[in-house]
C-alpha cells in the first residue's frame, strides 16, 4: 500500500530531498489507486496574499468516462514561516471538504490527502464552477510562505455490492455567492445562518449534512470559560474568552429543532502549540468532520409544495439566558447541504403521526477558586470549574407511498464533561474532557455511537500583550481519543456503505516550544515527542474497500521514528489522565 500511496503523491507534486512530509494517521479512502478509469487535474493553485481571492475554475466532468466512485487528492507544498491556515472547496454553493494546512518550516513541508467524494456524485457529473479559499498573507518578515496547492481527482467504475444510487439533489444553506466568486459560507452568529427551500413532493429519504468550525476566539472554544469568569484574573485581561466552554450546533426547520451536534475538538496544526503537530498533525485536521441529521421524518411538512427555512445556528451555555442557552463569540462558520432522494411511484409524499420529543440540554455547573491578600490587596489566584451537560431528543412519524407505510424515526442522546482548573493568571490551564453520544436512523437502523475524551494542559511564558509576537514558550500536554462506531446515512442510502464501521485512534503529544520573534518560528532548543495509534474497519462495499486498517507513528523533534501500516486492526490503548509535572494544575 505505501508504495501505491507514494505514487500517487508523486504523480502530483516534484519534491526535492529534504523536505519534510507530513501526514493525518487516517483510513485510507479505498485499498488500490491503481488503475482509475479516468484521472483530471482540477487545478494547481499558489496562495500567498490571498485573503478574500480564492481560486475560482470550471469543473467539468471527464468526456467519455463511465465512474462511480470519485476520490479527490489534494496536495500542498509549503516553504517558510506561516501560521496555520483554514480552506474550503466549493462546488458552485456546496462545500464538500473542509481542510486545514500544516505549518511549515524553512526547509519546506509536503503533505497529500485523499477523500471519498462519491456521495457529491449528483454535482460531479455537471460542469460547475469550483472554488477553492485559502486565506493566507505574506509580510516578507514574520509571514514568509505560500501554499502551492493541487488538486486531482480520480474516478472509478466500481461496482457496489449493494446496488449504486446516489442522491438525485442536493441543496445548498449557505449564502449562495458563488455567482459573485465568493465561498458562502455563513459567519455566525453575525449572519443567519438560514435559507428558504421548496423541496419536491415526492421526496421519500432526505439528509441533511452540515460543517461547523470555530475561528478566532472560536478556535479554542472547549477552553473557554463562562462570560462571568472572563475577568478573574485582571492582570492578564483578555487572555480568557467567554460564552463556555460548551456548544452545540443546531438544526432547525421552521423554528423547529431538528438535529444537534456536540463537535469534535480540532486542534489545529497552530493549535496551543505549533511544535507539537508536525510532522504528524493533530485529528481531523486535513478533513474536518461534517455531521448528519435525517430529516425523512420530517417530510409531511417539507413535501407540501411551500418553501421551508433551514436554518443552522450555533449556540453556548449561559447562566443567565432562559434554558441556560446563550450566544456564542465570533466566529463560527458553517454550512450544510440537503440529500434528498426521490420516489419516482408517487406525486406526493404522505406522513402522519408526526412526534417532536426533545429534553435539555440539562446543565450543571460548579466553580471555586482561591485567592491571595498582599498589604490589603485581595488577587485571585486560581479558578476551577466543572461544566457538564446533557440532551434527548426523538423526531418519528409515519410515511406512506402508494399502499405502503413505513415508520420513520431520528433519535440523538448526547452527555457533555468539562472540568478546568488555571493558576498563574491562567497562564497554566489543565483540562479534562469527554463528548459521548449515540444517534439513530430508520435509514439505517443502526445505532452510532462515539466519544471523544480530551486531557489539555499548556503553560505560557508570555508577555500579556503581543504574546506571539514576542519571545515566549509553551510547555503543552495532549492525551486525546476519537472512538466511534457508526455509519454515515448518505454513504449506506448512496450505496457506498453496507454496515457500520469502527474507528479508534488515540494521538499523545508532549512538547516544549520556543519562539523569538513570533509564534510561527521555534528555536532550535523545541522537543516534541508523539505517538498516533489508528485502527478501524468497515464491511467492504466494493472490490477496493478498505475492510481493516492501522497506523502507528512515533515522532520526535519533527522526524518520525516509527511508521507501521497494515491491512488489519491493533489494539489502541485508552486516553489517560496526564502525568502530574511541576505547575500543571490538577482536574
Amino acid at each position: 500500500m505505501r508504495a501505491i500511496h507514494v505514487a500517487l503523491v508523486l504523480a502530483c507534486c516534484s519534491l526535492s530531498q529534504g523536505v519534510l512530509e507530513v501526514f493525518q494517521a487516517a483510513p485510507p479512502s479505498r485499498s488500490s489507486f491503481d488503475g482509475p478509469a479516468c484521472h483530471q487535474t482540477l487545478f494547481s493553485h499558489d496562495f500567498g496574499n490571498s485573503y478574500g481571492m480564492p481560486y475560482v475554475g470550471a469543473y467539468a466532468p471527464p468526456d467519455g468516462c463511465n465512474f462511480t466512485t470519485v476520490i479527490f487528492n489534494l496536495s500542498v507544498v509549503s516553504a517558510g514561516s506561516q501560521y496555520d491556515r483554514l480552506a474550503t472547496l466549493w462546488l458552485g454553493d456546496i462545500e464538500v471538504w473542509r481542510t486545514s494546512t500544516a505549518m511549515p518550516v524553512n526547509y519546506g513541508i509536503h503533505w497529500s490527502f485523499q477523500k471519498d467524494m462519491t456521495i457529491w456524485r449528483p454535482l460531479l457529473t455537471q460542469s460547475q464552477k469550483i472554488i477553492f479559499d485559502l486565506g493566507n498573507l505574506i509580510d516578507g518578515t514574520r509571514y514568509t510562505a505560500s501554499f502551492s496547492v493541487t488538486l486531482e481527482a480520480l474516478y472509478y467504475d466500481d461496482v457496489y455490492e449493494a446496488g449504486f444510487h446516489p442522491a438525485d439533489h442536493i441543496y445548498p444553506i449557505s449564502t449562495l455567492s458563488s455567482s459573485s466568486n465568493g465561498t458562502s459560507l455563513f459567519s455566525l452568529p453575525g449572519d443567519s445562518g438560514a435559507v428558504n427551500l421548496t423541496l419536491p413532493r415526492n421526496v421519500k429519504s432526505a439528509v441533511v449534512s452540515f460543517t461547523a468550525s470555530g475561528n478566532g476566539a472560536e478556535e479554542f472554544w472547549f477552553t473557554n470559560v463562562p462570560t462571568e469568569y472572563v475577568n478573574t484574573f485582571p492582570s492578564n485581561d483578555g487572555w480568557l474568552y467567554g460564552y463556555s466552554p460548551f456548544r452545540e450546533v443546531q438544526l432547525l426547520l421552521d423554528d423547529q429543532l431538528a438535529g444537534v451536534s456536540w463537535p469534535f475538538p480540532i486542534l489545529f496544526t497552530g493549535g496551543v502549540d505549533p511544535g507539537a503537530w508536525r510532522p504528524i498533525v493533530g485529528i481531523d485536521a486535513f478533513e474536518l468532520p461534517s455531521f448528519e441529521v435525517d430529516v425523512t421524518p420530517w417530510l409531511g411538512l417539507l413535501t407540501d409544495g411551500q418553501p421551508h427555512t433551514f436554518q443552522l445556528r450555533v449556540v453556548g451555555y449561559d447562566a443567565a439566558s432562559e434554558n441556560n442557552i446563550g450566544p456564542v463569540g465570533e466566529n463560527w462558520w458553517v454550512s450544510g447541504s440537503i440529500f434528498v432522494w426521490l420516489d419516482d411511484a408517487v406525486e406526493q409524499t404522505v406522513a402522519s403521526s408526526f412526534q417532536h420529543q426533545v429534553s435539555g440540554p440539562n446543565f450543571d455547573f460548579s466553580s471555586e477558586w482561591t485567592v491571595a491578600s498582599d498589604n490589603g490587596a485581595v488577587t485571585n489566584t486560581s479558578l476551577k470549574f466543572v461544566l457538564s451537560a446533557s440532551r434527548d431528543m426523538t423526531v418519528s412519524s409515519t410515511i406512506t407511498s402508494g399502499n405502503q407505510s413505513r415508520d420513520v424515526t431520528w433519535t440523538q442522546s448526547l452527555s457533555f464533561y468539562n472540568n478546568q482548573n488555571m493558576t498563574n493568571l491562567a497562564f497554566n490551564q489543565s483540562l479534562a474532557m469527554n463528548t459521548s453520544g449515540r444517534h439513530s436512523s430508520s435509514a439505517t437502523d443502526v445505532v452510532s455511537r462515539y466519544t471523544y475524551p480530551l486531557n489539555l494542559f499548556s503553560a505560557y511564558n508570555v508577555s500579556s500583550s503581543g504574546a506571539t509576537t514576542n519571545p515566549g514558550s509553551v510547555l503543552c500536554l495532549v492525551d486525546r481519543s476519537k472512538l466511534e462506531d457508526s455509519i454515515s446515512a448518505l454513504s449506506f442510502l448512496t450505496g457506498t456503505s453496507i454496515g457500520a464501521g469502527s474507528l479508534e485512534t488515540r494521538q499523545n503529544v508532549t512538547s516544549n516550544y520556543r519562539w523569538m520573534d513570533a509564534i510561527v518560528t521555534g528555536s532550535e532548543n523545541d522537543t516534541m515527542d508523539g505517538e498516533v495509534w489508528l485502527s478501524s474497519s468497515s464491511p467492504g462495499a466494493h472490490n477496493a474497500s478498505v475492510t481493516a486498517y492501522h497506523r502507528y507513528a512515533l515522532e520526535k523533534n519533527d522526524s518520525v521514528l516509527v511508521d507501521e501500516q497494515g491491512w488489519e486492526q491493533i489494539p489502541v490503548p485508552s486516553t489517560i489522565p496526564l502525568p502530574l509535572i511541576d505547575g500543571i494544575p490538577i482536574v
